[in-house]
């Protein structure tokens, strides 16, 4: 009898624990639609768009405590903390009896180092050859709202002593900038308005930056940037005022114009407007003359995926990069004083340029990606090649350049998926290099390692894919693996290191990391093939890479868990409405999941993106949109894996609405038996502006989750 009576106690145990179920606050709904091509599409949370409704703060309140219960499931973040902790501060560097010192006047003249007084940023500096710092910008006397968050970005003019600070407030992509003058410490009476970023180039005492027209209050987190100019500030004295050199033809803020200052000129990368036509253009000024006055250099068609940009200029020589009839990338040579006329300098390999950069005084360094495997070839000025220098697979080659002319040496890193930067110095004579520090970490680096493999898409496409993991791994289908995806903007996911995920590899966890087509991996061409109206290849590849890993006895359904930010929050989003029995869980960070009214805020029109995602104004664009938004492909009643939403509340890149739509209708539509939640983090956008406390409460939370839908005991 007593056996019965335990045997009915685990069997309701057991029913009880699968019927486990979560109940999600109502999110109100209106009778609102949108009519795109005489086909009508519901929308009933559009009401969240705007971050005024009163009803989102009731709702967001109740999301928080939802939040706030998983939060006290976390029993043992404490354990976590530590680990993590160690992570970050197991970190061991020692120079090696090979290391060479710079010769001290080429180093920085200045240090600089944020320090967090009571939450509030502080920046601080000093010259090289003193020992103390001094206090050059405290963010508290900038702030309106004590809850506001500052970030700061800095370009420095070590040869006027001058620096030019970028203050946005709660991570905004909106930024005031400011001027101290580095021998006094004192700020220059100069406030720089409506830029956005650090979007700064000196020249002597001269400042060029960009900035726009002023936002509509109240639609700075919803609005597109309008008005560009181009602006040159003279820090002669506190009468100097900033005065417009240049105007974006483009006045819907569509089209945008960058620049750059090489070698005494500045190039201007910019559009201009023919018989109703856009076309891409180069001008160049040269800084040495009174007047500015910027001379077309090149002219060519706006069309999707070219690439042809100023990399070096040297004298009068111009050298360039360009994927122009040559889709693996090669590098052209011009006259600055003979427009539209090119040679070729660097023919094109059957290896994908990724980029090119000065080395030295006489020497140009071109670095390739071929199957994983980063290949540098260095050249003299006639383009005759000196060496080349086959990097291993599975690691990134970084800091390849030297910009200085007097360098007879410089140094370079290399990083993977399992260590931190280890640094390497090369000499500009002889280019013989050498590794010039020992490294620890709170881990055997040695029993882990990166697999390069390729695996088939959908369509029979060969994808290529990193996976880090222990050299001992058992492949008996049981592995904890955490997926990462981006595949968007043609850039390519080269191996990099963080301490989390650090953490996850020493607890026998794997990280995979497919290069998915929309990425740069194979080339522009790889990139247009998972681009707008192919965006559902970029897709398909991430699903696959998924099966990939279940067939070959990585991990199973159970046991995968895939992330991404931005780009990627969208991906994997996709990804999960698509094949949700495919993965365990996903971690969405940051991401746009309402695809049909992306391009209705903020960059979300802008040239960039509308070739990214397409237009959904456009019936063949707006047909692939609706396909694969994740937002309009939620179904009724369907299990969906279990979901983490990152987003800050200030993002005006991508703003939070898109998360918030995606939230309140899966909590409608998944099974209840389906963890959706989301991570909310205050005053911050898409470039973050957290507080060191902020972001370890968020690290923790967000790996919390993973390690407990891995089933990864860390304590």
């Amino acid at each position: 009898m007593k056996n019965s009576a335990l045997l009915i106690f685990m069997v309701i145990g057991m029913y009880a624990h699968a019927q486990k179920t979560y109940e999600y606050p109502d999110a109100p709904k209106e009778s609102v639609f949108d009519t795109y091509f005489e086909e009508t599409v519901p929308d009933p949370y559009q009401w969240m768009e705007n971050p005024a409704d009163p009803r989102l703060k009731s709702w967001l309140a109740e999301q928080e405590k939802l939040t706030h219960k998983q939060t006290k499931r976390q029993t043992h973040i404490w354990d976590l903390r530590a680990q993590i902790y160690a992570m970050f501060r197991g970190v061991r560097r020692e120079k090696t009896d090979d290391f060479v010192e710079r010769d001290p006047k080429l180093q920085n003249k200045y240090d600089f180092k944020n320090k967090w007084n009571n939450n509030s940023l502080e920046l601080l500096y000093k010259p090289k050859d003193k020992k103390n710092y001094k206090r050059l910008f405290r963010a508290k006397d900038l702030l309106e709202n004590k809850n506001d968050h500052l970030q700061i970005e800095k370009v420095v003019n070590e040869e006027e002593n001058l620096v030019a600070i970028a203050v946005s407030v709660n991570g905004s992509d909106w930024a005031t900038g400011y001027v101290f003058d580095l021998v006094t410490g004192a700020q220059i009476p100069f406030k720089l308005e409506n830029i956005r970023g650090a979007g700064f180039s000196w020249h002597g005492r001269d400042l060029y930056y960009d900035a726009y027209e002023r936002p509509e209050t109240g639609r700075e987190l919803l609005d597109k940037a309008k008005g560009q100019k181009l602006y040159r500030l003279s820090i002669a004295d506190s009468s100097s005022h900033p005065v417009a050199l240049y105007r974006n033809p483009d006045t819907t803020g569509t089209n945008r114009f960058s620049f750059d200052i090489i070698d005494d000129r500045l190039v201007l990368n910019h559009y201009l407007k023919s018989n109703g036509t856009w076309y891409r253009a180069i001008s160049v000024a040269d800084l040495k003359k009174e007047y500015f006055q910027p001379q077309r250099f090149l002219v060519f068609p706006s069309e999707e995926g070219t690439e042809l940009k100023i990399t070096h200029i040297k004298n009068d020589s111009v050298f360039l990069r360009t994927n122009i009839g040559a889709p693996h990338g090669k590098v052209l040579l011009a006259n600055v004083n003979r427009p539209n006329q090119l040679s070729e300098f660097i023919p094109e390999y059957d290896i994908d340029l990724q980029y090119m950069n000065k080395l030295g005084k006489d020497k140009l360094a071109c670095v390739y990606l071929k199957e994983g495997q980063n290949i540098a070839l260095i050249f003299n000025l006639k383009g005759e090649l000196l060496k080349k220098i086959d990097f291993p697979k599975g690691k990134k080659l970084n800091h390849f350049y030297e910009e200085s002319d007097e360098a007879e040496f410089t140094s370079f890193s290399i990083s993977s998926f399992f260590h931190p930067l280890t640094w390497y110095q090369i000499s500009l004579d002889d280019l013989e290099f050498k590794a010039t520090e020992s490294l620890t970490v709170p881990y055997n680096i040695e029993d882990l390692e990166t697999r390069y493999v390729t695996y088939t898409s959908k369509d029979g496409e060969e994808i290529p894919m990193y996976i880090t993991c222990g050299k001992e791994t058992v492949l008996d289908g049981n592995n904890p693996v955490l997926m990462y995806g981006y595949g968007g903007y043609g850039v390519t996911v080269e191996p990099f290191f963080s301490q989390s995920t650090g953490l996850l590899l020493a607890h026998g966890g794997i990280l995979a990391v497919p290069n998915i087509r929309g990425g740069g991996a194979k080339g522009d061409a790889w990139a247009l093939e998972g681009r707008r109206l192919k965006k559902q290849n970029a897709i398909d590849d991430f699903i696959a890479a998924g099966e990939y890993l279940i067939d070959n006895k990585y991990t199973n359904p159970g046991k995968l868990v895939i992330t991404g930010g931005s780009h990627g929050a969208m991906l994997v989003s996709a990804a999960s409405t698509q094949r949700p029995e495919l993965f365990k869980a996903v971690i969405a960070e940051a991401g746009p999941y309402d695809m049909l009214r992306f391009n209705k805020f903020t960059v979300g029109a802008v040239n960039t993106n509308l070739r990214e995602f397409g237009d959904p104004t456009i019936r063949e664009d707006y047909n692939i949109l609706k396909s694969y938004s994740p937002l309009h492909s939620l179904q009724k009643d369907k299990k969906y894996p279990n979901m983490l939403l990152i987003t800050g509340d200030s993002d005006d890149r991508v703003p939070p609405h898109h998360s918030y739509k995606f939230l309140a209708q899966i909590q409608e539509f998944g099974d209840p038996a389906g963890l959706y939640h989301m991570y909310l983090t205050p005053g911050s956008g898409h470039g973050g502006a957290l507080t060191p406390e902020d972001a370890v409460e968020k690290l923790l939370f967000e790996y919390y989750f993973l390690f407990d839908q891995l089933d990864i005991r860390f304590y």
